[in-house]
């Protein structure tokens, strides 16, 4: 049996999931800046980069994590 393969949709899923909880649970930074739409667009893109197996194209991975993103949660 070969080595089961992530796919796009499971490794976004991930990422969001991840990105969500730290919206949810920490909206605020460790440097005393909130959360903003750009500061999550670069979280979302640092842990695709990190976490994308190389079949995998980084960007497409971000792309389809930030269509999960829930961005009612950031206090603004």
């Amino acid at each position: 049996m070969s080595p089961r393969r992530i796919t796009y949709d499971g490794l976004a899923q991930g990422i969001a999931l991840e990105v969500n909880a730290l919206i949810r649970y920490s909206n605020n930074l460790s440097d005393g800046d909130v959360n903003n739409a750009t500061i999550i667009e670069q979280m979302v893109m640092d842990r695709a980069s990190e976490q994308s197996p190389s079949y995998l194209d980084h960007y497409d991975v971000a792309s389809k994590a930030l269509e999960m993103i829930n961005y009612d949660a950031v206090v603004s």
